[in-house]
């Protein structure tokens, strides 16, 4: 097995230059070379002379290239004669190196290395920590309830209860008034993912290739390497496997565009819909409903509790066992009338009544489709109610 003398302990000396060369050796019926400086040099009054060049030329089957002239170009600042420094090593001061030098690329898969730890410590951490910590702790750190809309400010109006929907009004449709936001995948956890998998295939196919260029010579060390490496390799394929199964989830399906003819939504007003789902797709089901949730979130002794309530849910648009082309994509259209009576949109730091449009599609070959999109009801007027 190869030694790592990096780890050994060095001292600085001055020594004299007596010869340089160019080894040679045989490698596979190819011949490769290595620079070697011949150096002359005293340590505790001992004098010692040896063939040398750098921590690689420590090691007899080591720090060959199969260029001539890079094993030249070495030897360049090196004359006979000449005084230089060299590093001895104290456990065995007959070992001596006149270029010290560490590469690059060590450097940066260390620090990679470091990355990559410090990254999958930090998901263990938080992942046994969603499995441990009870949800009522986890609730109480989100006792504040969240945006509607991303973006969205706080604004001072008459019915401050109500969400902002400023939001809504930036997004025109191209069909109907308004285009809703539809929920999508958060695209964090999906960057962190590739980056990782990148990160980790760039070091294992570099060493791989590394491998190849500067093969062992001892067939035990091959084989170990080998299988080391090919599990090395294998964990990135199936890395890159993931993040390309995570992006085919994500834009494999194609967008679905969901537009409204006005919002705010008053209770006992008729709003058009339009539902345009795009992509090249098989359906058994797709659904289209408005549904109505009651949040809470009291106290229970230290412990903060939250309850979500479905209360309200009315299908506006239902079809079965139909397909999609790049051609000819869904375009439905259908209506929107809440009851006068229903409770318009409310939000207080402990309680939420939350309005939403539910797409849920089950698709030969795809997972099932589900995609919540957030709306704002005020309360009914009375010309509305006459």
């Amino acid at each position: 097995m190869p030694r790592f003398v990096q780890f050994q302990e060095f001292a600085r000396t001055e020594a004299v230059v007596k010869e340089t060369r160019i080894a040679t050796k045989a490698v596979e019926g190819a011949t490769v070379f290595r620079p070697e400086v011949r150096i002359v040099y005293e340590v505790e009054g001992i004098s010692y002379d040896c063939w040398t060049f750098d921590l690689k030329t420590l090691e007899e089957k080591n720090g060959f290239t199969a260029r001539r002239p890079v094993a030249e170009a070495a030897l360049l600042p090196f004359t006979v004669g000449q005084e230089v420094d060299c590093l001895y090593c104290m456990d065995n001061p007959e070992q001596a190196v006149v270029s010290w030098t560490f590469p690059i690329w060590g450097v940066l898969f260390l620090l990679l290395s470091l990355c990559l730890t410090i990254v999958g410590a930090v998901g263990l951490a938080h992942s046994l920590r969603q499995d441990i910590v009870s949800n009522e702790r986890k609730a109480a750190q989100t006792t504040r309830p969240k945006p509607l809309f991303f973006g969205e400010s706080v604004r001072s109006t008459d019915q401050p209860t109500v969400p902002d929907i400023r939001s809504i009004a930036e997004s025109p449709g191209t069909h109907l008034a308004f285009r809703l936001p539809l929920g999508t995948q958060p695209l964090f956890p999906l960057i962190g993912l590739t980056v990782f998998a990148i990160a980790w295939n760039i070091v294992a196919w570099t060493v791989m290739a590394h491998s190849f260029l500067h093969p062992l010579d001892e067939w035990s060390d091959q084989i170990f390497g080998s299988v080391l490496r090919s599990i090395f390799c294998g964990v990135g394929l199936l890395l890159l496997t993931a993040v390309f199964h995570q992006l085919l989830l994500m834009f494999g399906i194609g967008p679905t565009v969901l537009e409204i003819s006005d919002h705010p939504i008053h209770p006992g007003r008729r709003y058009r819909l339009l539902l345009l789902q795009a992509g090249v797709l098989r359906f058994r089901e797709l659904t289209v409903a408005v549904v109505c949730e009651e949040i809470a979130r009291f106290h229970q002794g230290t412990d903060t509790i939250t309850s979500q309530k479905e209360i309200f849910r009315h299908p506006l648009f239902s079809r079965t066992d139909f397909e999609t082309t790049a051609n000819a994509p869904l375009e439905q259209e259908f209506f929107l009338q809440l009851p006068l009576g229903a409770m318009h949109s409310f939000r207080r730091e402990n309680n939420e009544i939350v309005w939403k449009i539910d797409v849920f599609a089950k698709v030969i070959g795809w997972p099932d489709i589900h995609r919540e999109c957030p709306i704002v009801v005020l309360p009914a007027c009375i010309s509305d109610a006459a």
